[in-house]
């Protein structure tokens, strides 16, 4: 990690949201190195444009013992990170790092024959294991043959830090646009700053990208300054027609909508007592770092193992970044990988003898969480009134239902168990 103080950087836009399980998977030593260098908070807050709730997550959903939670998620640098694990790899006596290789061509290797890779000075390294962690246009995963399944969204992400006005108070916000895009603010080391993640169409990316920063600015806060609204009227273009027609459909339909808004109303206000949970995140007072905008794609290989290779993280599986689980889902990955691992050397057999249990459970696990993020995706995307009531009725039911919550926030920070 660089020598200068963090408070004197402005923190990098290229960011990941980490989760306690996922920090416990890199170890108390990266943990350790990276305790400056990460944006602690303990709560996030959901809400959506056109709805009166809100769904706000604490540390105190992952355990009520205050001690044995004490943060929700964390957000690092990518650049921080990257240095803390390769001097973490280079300092280890049983590792041999090459650098400045590119492969040529690899062989997956079977039962009776070790996985091997050759490179472009025709040197050739044979492993047991060969592990394709390179992205997700892995290079390694074309090169064995391994198909994909998926596509890409019409959305891109445009990320970049902003200088704010006051401090974020240790929590996450992500408000869902009136065009389904989410707009996360999200805190990093430096308390002057947070990191913008806008997920939207392209066009609209374009835009503002080259928008001037103060025109930016302005409409970033009032994008994520606004508070809960009031659900828009299905029934009232019909009532309209109704009432013109004199029918008595009319009166049933507004009483209907006015039941819908009291339970909507009922529920958010319970939500928020007797301790308010709804934040107005911080001004953004300017722009502090270049922007970055990369395409928004849901991805998963076919399998995640093919003869000895093994794939894992963005190799195996790419995610919509709005739940924040990309690099969790990788590091479960390697968690899980490494476990396969350890199962065959303690037991005295070959290294890739249990590659096929990695295999199945976490491709189902995955599967799992990728349709679920990918559903709710399209879900906030859709801005059909009714299907808005239904969102805004869902979100103060789990808001409402503490143990629904909870779940939600476990399977977040610990994945989903199948």
């Amino acid at each position: 990690p660089p020598s200068q103080p963090p408070a004197e950087r402005v923190p990098n836009p290229r960011s990941y949201a980490l989760s306690p399980q996922s920090l416990k998977i890199l170890g108390e030593s990266v943990h350790s190195t990276l305790d400056d260098r990460l944006g602690y908070y303990d709560s996030m807050q959901v809400w959506q444009a056109n709805s009166p709730s809100t769904l706000t997550f604490t540390s105190r959903d992952l355990d009520a013992d205050p001690e044995k939670s004490t943060y929700l998620g964390a957000c690092c640098e990518d650049q921080a990170l990257v240095a803390t694990l390769w001097e973490e790899i280079q300092a280890a006596e049983v590792t041999e790092c090459l650098t400045d290789t590119r492969l040529k061509s690899v062989k997956c290797g079977d039962s009776t024959m070790l996985a091997s890779a050759q490179t472009e000075d025709g040197s050739i390294i044979r492993a047991s294991v060969l592990v394709g962690a390179d992205g997700g246009n892995s290079w390694v995963r074309k090169a064995a043959g391994i198909s994909r399944i998926g596509g890409e969204y019409e959305q891109h992400a445009l990320t970049f830090t902003v200088s704010l006005t006051d401090p974020i108070m240790r929590r996450a916000f992500q408000r869902y646009l009136v065009d389904g895009g989410p707009l996360a603010l999200l805190p990093t080391y430096s308390p002057k700053h947070a990191v913008v993640v806008w997920s939207t169409s392209p066009e609209t990316l374009s835009e503002w990208k080259g928008a001037c920063d103060e025109d930016l600015v302005h409409h970033l806060n009032s994008c994520l300054r606004e508070g809960p609204q009031r659900v828009p009227s299905f029934m009232e273009d019909n009532m309209n027609q109704s009432w013109s027609a004199g029918g008595i459909f009319s009166n049933i339909a507004y009483g209907a909508e006015r039941v819908l808004d009291a339970v909507h109303y009922g529920l958010a206000m319970a939500s928020q007592h007797p301790n308010p949970t709804f934040l107005v995140p911080p001004t953004i007072s300017g722009i502090a770092s270049p922007k970055f905008t990369f395409p928004l794609s849901c991805f998963q290989a076919t399998t995640y193992v093919k003869g000895r290779i093994a794939l894992v993280a963005d190799a195996a599986h790419t995610v919509h970044p709005m739940a924040g689980q990309g690099l969790n889902l990788g590091l479960a990955d390697v968690r899980a990988l490494v476990d396969s691992l350890e199962k065959a050397h303690s037991s005295g057999m070959d290294l890739s003898s249990f590659l096929h249990e990695y295999n199945s459970n976490r491709h189902r696990s995955v599967s799992v969480s990728l349709g679920g993020i990918h559903a709710l995706q399209r879900l906030f995307r859709n801005q059909d009134t009714l299907l808005t009531h239904a969102k805004t009725f869902g979100l103060n039911v789990v808001q409402n239902v503490g143990p629904l919550r909870r779940q939600l926030a476990v399977a977040a920070a610990h994945g989903i168990a199948i």
